[in-house]
């Protein structure tokens, strides 16, 4: 595979995350085709509007609501961009219109994405991604901060077909590298997106939450207890120090350790930009699907199998189901009602 080569990029699950891929290659000109829920797929046909730094850029990206309306190309490369829980689904739409020869690059949180597509396809990548991208309407997306991307082969190594796509979005505007090591990359991320289930429960964004210092407590109560379950499995959560990384998820969370540097100021954080997690933004829009089962699941069943307890991701995945469930809004506890509840939890426990 060559850039030069007219490859078409089919992003298959254009959430918030794919829309903007999608939008910020093809204006790049890449040519792209999406594969989103049909009032997504009509909001990129009309025309999104991604708003990054104060600027909007306005774009119309071509899509279908559905993998059965695609017309393969010799040159098609697959990102799917799916929450976890939907990308069995994703895959089997896929394998109807391909076969198993199709590159397909799971650029998606948690771990479990790439086994699912390598049982049907040959080639699969896993894909790492640092964007932020905040999307409660259709047709606007908001990117708060992050472009980092890495790709590599799975479960390990890298190859042209790698790097050519780092080089396509590297153009596109990414910080985009190609990597050996991303699936332990991927492994940090989960790591630090097991706080994706705290930050839906209270209700807090992203800026607000690392000003605060009992929610940076919390946050770090639960990467912690993460890190102890992987570290006992043998889980590598970052790559050799040696090698080039977007994340080092020790060292973020060493930092949770310490003061803010910027303490909670209400009228300085009610202003913009506010980074929701996808989670967040799922129950905020009323969806019933949500990935903790992905991310803090991951954990709690891991712990179970070596014994080790791990009240804060159990009770958060626990939470956060009854949340979807019953429909409630984020913010149904505070930080410190959260923090006492898991504390409670455990000492019952």
């Amino acid at each position: 595979m060559s850039i030069e080569k007219p490859t078409r990029y089919v992003i298959f699950g254009a959430g918030a995350i794919g829309s903007a891929v999608a939008g910020l290659l093809t204006l790049a000109g890449s040519r792209v085709v999406c594969v989103a829920r049909p009032a997504y797929e009509e909001a990129l046909r009309k025309g999104i509007v991604i708003i990054e730094n104060g600027e909007e850029l306005t774009v119309r990206v071509d899509a279908v609501s559905a993998a059965r309306e695609l017309s393969p190309e010799s040159g098609d490369v697959a990102f799917i961009t799916t929450k976890s829980q939907a990308t069995e689904a994703a895959v089997n739409e896929l394998i109807e219109r391909y076969d198993e020869t199709l590159p397909v690059v799971c650029l998606q949180n948690g771990v479990r994405n790439e086994e699912i597509a390598g049982r049907r396809f040959r080639k699969v990548y896993a894909g790492l991604v640092f964007l932020s991208a905040v999307q409660l309407e259709p047709s606007v997306i908001a990117l708060p901060q992050g472009r980092s991307v890495a790709i590599g082969c799975y479960p390990a190594g890298v190859d042209d077909i790698a790097r050519d796509l780092c080089a396509e979005l590297t153009r596109a505007g990414f910080e985009a590298m190609a990597s050996a090591y991303v699936m332990s990359m991927k492994w940090g991320k989960l790591v630090a997106n097991l706080n994706n289930a705290t930050t839906t429960i209270t209700g807090y964004w992203l800026e607000r939450a690392m000003s605060d210092p009992e929610m940076r407590r919390l946050m770090l109560a639960v990467r912690e207890e993460g890190l102890r379950v992987l570290d006992a499995a043998g889980i590598a959560v970052e790559p050799p120090s040696d090698e080039p990384s977007p994340i080092r998820i020790r060292e973020m969370t060493d930092k949770l350790r310490k003061p803010p540097k910027h303490p909670y100021d209400p009228a300085r954080l009610t202003q913009g930009p506010h980074t929701y997690s996808s989670m967040w933004q799922d129950l905020h829009l009323g969806r019933k699907a949500h990935e903790a089962e992905f991310l803090n699941g991951d954990i709690v069943a891991l712990g179970e199998k070596l014994g080790i307890p791990t009240p804060y991701n159990s009770t958060l995945l626990e939470i956060v189901n009854r949340m979807f469930e019953e429909g409630l809004s984020p913010g149904l506890y505070r930080p410190n009602q959260l923090n006492d509840l898991i504390r409670s939890q455990a000492i019952e426990a």
